[in-house]
């Protein structure tokens, strides 16, 4: 039997063993090999490698001889490392594709068999993301890349910015263009005057049809920037620390020169310089680099006109810009400082967001109208500096805008009084602007006042997380972050803070890859989840999750926790549960002699989760019995009749989250007593008339004809005698019976035919529809390469489904009979509904297509 696993209940394998009954493909003659024994091979698996462990189990009465592991089919030859153990190391499967194993025991009667079926994906030899790409023009349009994706993967590209992620540790796609993100050689390509450095890193992932293996391989796609920059007149005032700096206009072209992997750095090929025309007495204006359009100079801060030109050389060619005049206006005054003498954190804290920010935390104080004060110091060397400060950013909700006071004016030391009107303090975060100096020459600076809701529910609580895992390749899990900052607060709450989360694996399994996070830039505290990856091995992976002020931030959420009695350092550990599912393993198929009513049925381990038996279906009237239904191995008995029982076999990780099952076909094997050559049903007026003819019948007693109204519920409705002599024939004898009182709507009529002994067997079932429409029927059933119906009005659509419901044909019909086409069908159960062309249904009918 073809194993299989499914992570849900059993309903829909039952359900298609069903229909195989209900079929009644129990005519054939089989040969009958009894067996004492069980053997189980193991649940399928999906390997992302070339090697794997095959684990067999046995049950019952065993034979003399030793167990038989066996290669039975795949793309290539494996080797089995002990054949004659139930445990045994399996490699050389090199080839992409399913590999067939057999396990073989002799019982104490006959031989047991279970396969197993292990589909591996070792990392393709073909597989690459092709050479890097370097030194293209990005005016001269597109460069193809050379990546293979091999045959039976899927393959998508995708671009990381290399400037962003080597300066800030940022994740950013850029301004990138793939003329096709699913083909191993698409046009990769930026636009000419392009916004972002062009050096990227182009990721091609592959991942293996069933979606369990995936592989990646980077290549460097750098293209060597447009020369051609755009420039304008700018002016300054010389910054009181750091260097001057320009900013060219949009309409250039933007890249970098600052870290190693971008296009604009020297060692991969561009050159600026500045060809200086004229500049003050003392100036020597000397380029230094160029981020983004941000040009930053040294030698520029003598107060004047600095006149020049830009050079940009690298396999593009060289240009030289249009002159431009840097205009530096004098100095830029001093920061002031927010952290005045006396009023030290953690009264006025810094860094708010960027730098030279600050802010306040209070608590309690919402609705209050008391006016607060901050407190900062201009620079000690221009006292008499002008100083603003100004309302900024969003208010709280039901805030009004605040009025500020400035005193201190002349002075060192200045406060701004902030008044929160009418409306009193609300809930949120007040932002401020603090500028000092006079046009042309000022700098700006922000201010916050944060007043703290005060309701936060702890420091952080991160709940742990169990994620099925399928034993091959890698995994990832979406963890839900705390609400408390993501705006459900209000939109002015903690606005342009920069905190983030900081994640540190403290333990993992062993062996295990390092899980990989997101960059900063992607965990920042207002996200409601992040997704952590690379995990690969079953069992649990520790991470403490820390709140972060971002770099240099000062300590606003210690503050901002403070203020709900928590004195907390903002961690929380919390565990990802990886759990290995296992595929479940029902044993190999068993047929037993005629008359047998126990047998063993052996499933494979559990290992540290749960397993249960259950019963599927079973020949009508027995009631089969499990000894022990939360065991791998039991015994089943009061198998009382001839026919097919199915028992399945679930497996339960200890989470409860992952489940696998499988069902095993028993069949008890009887050499029919009646060979059946025919059983027809017809509708006549009022009546049926049931009609069957017998080719031959050993020890026969005679016919229970039974009749449901739905195919499942039966009703007995009479009994006619054997004709045979004694009960033995081998001549055809025919038998007529007439149901007088037939249903309204759709009979269902099959025939019980008994022996003397007490032993039975049904017959195919035949429909009669009195609703005044004819029977369908379709044949033959089962089919391989067409089916007929028979029985329509000559007006339906006529729908085939697939057994998961997917319409798989569809066809109007205009006949009373109508011949279908399957030959592109695979091998499964199907159903057909028929839909009349006012809209009414008539009867489903199903079949089945054997290849």
């Amino acid at each position: 039997m073809q194993k299989t696993s499914q992570n849900n209940s059993l309903a829909a394998s039952q359900y298609l063993r069903l229909l195989f009954l209900f079929a009644g493909a129990f005519f054939s003659t089989q040969v009958i090999h009894a067996q004492n024994c069980a053997v189980n091979a193991g649940g399928n698996q999906t390997v992302c490698g070339s090697s794997t462990t095959l684990t067999g189990s046995t049950g019952g009465t065993l034979g003399a001889g030793s167990p038989v592991w066996s290669f039975i089919s795949g793309p290539s030859a494996p080797v089995i490392a002990s054949p004659n153990s139930l445990t045994t190391n399996v490699s050389g499967m090199i080839a992409d594709g399913a590999y067939l194993f057999q396990l073989s025991q002799p019982c104490g009667t006959g031989t047991a068999t279970s396969q197993v079926t292990i589909t591996a994906h070792s990392r393709p030899a073909s597989f690459t993301a092709g050479p890097d790409k370097t030194n293209m023009c990005a005016t001269a349009g597109g460069v193809t890349l050379n990546g293979v994706i091999p045959p039976g993967y899927t393959g998508s590209w995708s671009a990381i910015q290399i400037f962003p992620l080597e300066f800030q540790n940022a994740t950013v796609t850029g301004t990138s263009f793939f003329s096709s993100t699913t083909t191993g050689n698409p046009v990769f390509s930026v636009p000419a005057n392009h916004n972002t450095d062009p050096a990227y890193y182009a990721v091609l992932t592959i991942v293996s049809a069933d979606g369990i293996c995936t592989y990646k391989d980077t290549t460097v796609v750098r293209f060597c920037p447009n020369p051609a920059l755009q420039v304008a007149n700018s002016s300054i005032c010389a910054p009181s620390s750091g260097l001057p700096y320009f900013d060219l206009p949009a309409a250039s072209p933007a890249f970098s020169t600052v870290t190693p992997g971008s296009a604009g750095a020297a060692a991969n090929g561009t050159t600026i310089t500045l060809n200086v025309s004229s500049q003050p007495a003392g100036g020597n204006i000397t380029f230094q680099s160029l981020n983004g359009r941000r040009v930053t100079v040294t030698g520029a801060t003598t107060p004047g006109n600095y006149t020049f030109t830009i050079t940009v050389s690298n396999c593009c060619g060289s240009v030289t810009s249009a002159p431009m005049t840097f205009t530096v206006n004098g100095a830029a005054p001093n920061y002031v400082n927010f952290q005045p003498a006396g009023h030290a954190a953690p009264e006025q804290l810094t860094v708010y967001a960027s730098s030279y920010s600050g802010g306040e935390v209070h608590c309690g104080i919402a609705n209050t109208a008391t006016p607060e004060l901050f407190y900062f110091d201009v620079d000690a060397a221009n006292p008499g500096i002008t100083t603003t400060v100004t309302n900024s950013g969003i208010l709280p909700p039901g805030a009004s805008t605040p009025v500020i006071t400035l005193s201190g004016a002349g002075t060192q030391h200045r406060i701004a009084s902030v008044n929160p009107g009418a409306s009193g303090w609300k809930v949120g975060t007040y932002r401020f602007n603090v500028t000092s100096g006079t046009s042309p020459c000022t700098v700006n600076q922000v201010y916050y006042i944060h007043i703290a809701a005060g309701n936060n529910p702890a420091p952080l609580a991160i709940a742990d997380t169990t994620l099925c895992y399928s034993g091959s390749g890698t995994t990832s899990g979406n963890i839900k972050l705390p609400a408390v900052y993501q705006g459900a607060i209000n939109p002015s709450y903690l606005q342009d803070f920069l905190g983030y989360y900081n994640f540190q694996v403290i333990s993992k399994p062993a062996g295990a890859s390092t899980p990989q996070f997101p960059t900063p830039d992607q965990r920042r505290i207002t996200q409601s989840s992040i997704t952590i990856s690379n995990l690969d091995k079953a069992g649990d992976y520790v991470i403490r999750a820390t709140t972060v002020n971002g770099n240099g931030v000062g300590a606003f959420l210690e503050q901002e926790y403070a203020c709900s009695g928590i004195s907390s350092t903002q961690q929380d550990t919390f565990v990802i549960h990886l759990e290995e599912v296992i595929s479940a393993s029902a044993g190999g198929d068993q047929l037993l002699s005629c008359g047998t009513t126990t047998t063993t049925l052996v499933g494979n381990s559990f290992g540290s989760g749960s397993g249960l038996w259950s019963i599927g279906a079973v020949p009508a009237g027995t009631t089969p019995a499990l000894s022990a239904a939360a065991n791998p191995v039991t015994d089943i008995t009061a198998m009382s009749a001839a026919g097919n029982y199915y028992f399945a076999w679930t497996i339960t990780n200890p989470s409860g989250n992952c489940k696998t099952s499988d069902t095993v076909l028993v069949t008890i094997d009887c050499p029919l007593s009646i060979k059946l050559l025919e059983f027809t049903a017809d509708k006549q007026q009022d009546q049926v008339r049931l009609q069957w003819t017998t080719a031959s019948e050993q020890n026969s007693k005679g016919f229970d004809l039974e009749r449901s109204g739905n195919g499942t519920a039966w009703q007995y409705v009479g009994f006619i005698n054997t004709l045979a002599a004694d009960g033995n024939s081998d001549k055809p004898l025919k038998y007529t019976y007439t149901d007088d009182k037939p249903l309204d709507g759709s009979n269902y009529y099959r025939l019980k035919q008994l022996d003397r002994t007490g032993t039975y067997t049904y017959s195919p079932v035949r429909i009669v529809n009195r609703n005044g429409s004819s029977t369908l029927e379709v044949y033959p059933n089962p089919a391989k390469n067409k089916i007929t119906i028979t029985g329509l009005s000559g007006n339906e659509r006529i729908y085939i489904y697939d057994a998961t419901g997917k319409r798989v044909m569809q066809l109007i019909n205009k006949n009373e009979t109508v011949a279908i086409d399957i030959t592109h069908l695979s091998s499964g159960i199907y159903h057909i509904q028929c839909i009349t062309e006012t809209g009414s249904p008539r009867a489903t009918k199903h079949f089945i297509v054997s290849k």
